[in-house]
């Protein structure tokens, strides 16, 4: 059976991504609340402060770096396939891939800064009790949204679709292969 490949553009509403991102962070809250049993008691000072805003620029650059490792790492591309930027308008911070991955090796890449810096010091804060750990992690899980964001939109692809980063939008463009309809 033949097969043709048809190009389809995504493109994402980075708004979406911070409302739900909203919403899930109330939701951490209100869960790591009922976890501690209702009490918190801390202090911080000026200098504490600034280096937690350091560290939060910091993940930012981790984030982003995390995902050019995961493309990379897919074995599908070069590191010269791999963008990184910000748009300042939107305050938007990006790694982009230039080549198609198979939606499987995209989709890890997508996810790896999440579960790394989010989802993992959350476990970690939670069994620690650390305020730390809970606030770096709810912070890195809110800049996870628009990852979130982007493979629930994947998934109505299927596993043989390749995606590769738009470069003219916040998005992706989808190869999906389809079957070709035999000539009569």
């Amino acid at each position: 059976m033949e097969t043709h490949v048809k190009e389809q553009r995504v493109t994402l509403q980075p708004w979406k991504a911070n409302v739900y991102g909203t919403v899930f962070s109330i939701l951490f809250f209100v869960i790591s609340i009922i976890l501690y049993g209702g009490e918190v008691h801390f202090s911080i000072t000026l200098p504490d402060l600034l280096f937690f805003i350091l560290l939060i620029v910091v993940g930012i650059v981790v984030h982003e770096a995390l995902h050019g490792l995961g493309f990379y790492l897919s074995g599908k591309v070069a590191w010269s396939d791999i963008r990184f930027g910000v748009i300042w308008k939107k305050m938007i911070f990006y790694a982009c891939c230039l080549q198609p991955l198979p939606i499987s090796n995209y989709r890890l890449a997508v996810l790896l800064p999440g579960v790394l810096l989010g989802i993992i010091p959350y476990c970690i804060a939670l069994y620690a009790q650390s305020l730390f750990w809970y606030s770096w992690s709810i912070i890195m899980i809110l800049g996870a949204f628009g990852d979130g964001y982007i493979l629930w939109t994947l998934r109505r692809f299927g596993k043989e679709t390749r995606i590769a980063d738009d470069t003219d939008a916040i998005g992706y463009i989808a190869y999906v292969t389809e079957p070709t309809q035999p000539k009569a």
